[in-house]
């Protein structure tokens, strides 16, 4: 069984998601019942959406590695343990015998969820499964066992599920984005840990009386404040004070603003691709499930368009080096780096749970990363044998202890950790329990249903 697994997990992996998205979405429109030519028309669609999306995303990744380097040189000193960056780490998952296993396992089980009626999230962003391994593998580490480490990566695929089901109400009115739920556990997680901070700082007059949302900054600033003006000069001050050449400033500003007009355009075309595909399952699921609802999970890549996502995300990388210094004393060991280009990934889906104001979302921002750097700098042990396991891999050099921002910084990361540093009978029950407490979240407390209800909806634009 678990030969069969890795082979045909080990096929989608190395295949990646711009050929397996738009297979998934061709095949998944043929059981709903729209024509091959409708359906192959959005899968492809999709792909040359997510294309635009990973290449604008790459350009701004490759920009702030780069102002992030410098920030991390300049001010990293005493801190032991790098963080390796989350292109290094999805290989270390998917390289391992639960990464290989976790692609068709989580597809089964995500298929007899949804005909249970315990999901309303068809999750096609399979790749992204490497997070559920990276946990897996990390158990795996901790216990010898194989069957643990493949129970702790299905047991928090579930998670994943119930997370994208319970913000989804919210998502959907701020971003309006229509049928679409957000699987994706590092961004998910985060929003979970952010959620009883953003209840108090909403509560906070204040902050609230501010309204640093995009919006609100547009209408006193005028054209100054529209995303392509915000973008040029957020990415021309973190350029400047990493102290870069006028001539990379520059750039880095263009090239900031680009992202913020570029991403929305994509996801409009990605919207345009995906809107008969949610079409054809709401009559699908209508006719042959009494009308029960149905999401299409993808990637929180997609919600990066929004003005306050970006400005968030980018000024969350002078937060978390300041973060790393100032944690030290409390045992951080841990210097964010190649993933300090992943800020964008930690605010995307904290924006909704403060009406996009862009203060409180790096506030949320700095409180999720300074708890994840000490779950970082506890899972590194972990990290550190993977890597020295895994033969070549492409890490930074001059350091022997590692870990990485993306994943270990995760809530789910470092709780699962914790439990299975337990006797296993008493892992596996915290792990269950720890994933009940998801499914009541998703029904009981739903974002934008019964908490965050009277959250505010960005203007049309």
């Amino acid at each position: 069984m678990e030969a069969i697994l890795g082979t045909i997990g080990g096929l989608l992996s190395s295949l990646g998601p711009l050929i397996v998205l738009p297979i998934v979405i061709t095949i998944l429109g043929l059981i709903l019942g729209m024509k091959l030519a409708q359906a192959l028309r959005s899968g492809l669609t999709l792909a040359i959406a997510f294309v635009g999306i990973f290449l604008t995303v790459g350009l701004l990744g490759e920009k702030m590695s780069t102002i992030g380097t410098a920030f991390a040189e300049k001010t990293g000193t005493g801190l032991d343990i790098i963080d390796i960056g989350w292109p290094a780490a999805s290989a270390l998952a998917f390289g391992t015998p639960v990464g290989n296993a976790i692609i068709p396992l989580g597809i089964v089980i995500n298929i007899l969820l949804i005909f249970l009626g315990l999901t309303k999230t068809l999750d096609v962003d399979v790749w992204n499964f490497w997070h559920q391994a990276f946990i897996g593998a990390v158990v795996t580490f901790l216990t010898g066992s194989f069957a643990l480490g493949l129970f702790a990566a299905a047991v928090t695929l579930l998670m994943a599920l119930w997370l994208a089901d319970w913000s989804q109400p919210l998502i959907q009115r701020y971003f309006k984005l229509p049928g679409i739920s957000f699987p994706h556990l590092q961004s998910a997680g985060y929003m979970m840990l952010a959620v009883p901070f953003a209840l108090l700082l909403n509560k906070v007059p204040f902050l609230r009386n501010l309204k640093l949302d995009p919006d609100t900054i547009r209408k006193r600033l005028g054209i100054l404040g529209e995303p392509i003006f915000l973008g040029l000069f957020i990415g021309i001050i973190l350029a400047a004070l990493a102290g870069e050449a006028l001539t990379d400033v520059i750039l880095t500003g263009i090239n900031v603003g680009a992202v913020m007009l570029l991403i929305p355009r994509m996801v409009g075309i990605l919207m345009e691709g995906l809107a008969p595909v949610a079409d054809a399952a709401r009559k699908f699921m209508q006719k042959n499930a009494k009308g029960r609802e149905i999401y299409i999970g993808l990637d929180s890549a997609v919600l990066i368009g929004s003005p306050a996502v970006i400005a968030s995300g980018l000024l969350m990388i002078p937060v978390e080096i300041g973060l790393a210094l100032l944690l030290a004393p409390l045992g951080n060991r841990t210097l964010p780096f190649i993933d300090l280009a992943d800020g964008v990934f930690v605010t995307a889906m904290l924006v909704p749970l403060v009406a996009g104001d862009v203060l409180l979302t790096v506030i949320l921002g700095a409180i999720v990363m300074g708890i994840g750097m000490l779950g970082a700098t506890m899972l590194a042990p972990a990290v550190t044998s993977m890597v020295a396991n895994a033969g070549s891999i492409n890490i930074p050099a001059g350091y022997s202890n590692y870990t990485v921002m993306s994943d270990a910084a995760i809530p789910h990361s470092y709780i699962m950790y914790t439990f299975f540093k337990s006797p296993v009978m008493i892992a596996m029950v915290l792990s269950l329990v720890f994933m009940v407490v998801h499914y009541f979240l998703a029904k009981k407390f739903p974002l934008g249903v019964k908490l965050f209800g009277e959250a505010k909806e960005p203007e049309e634009k």
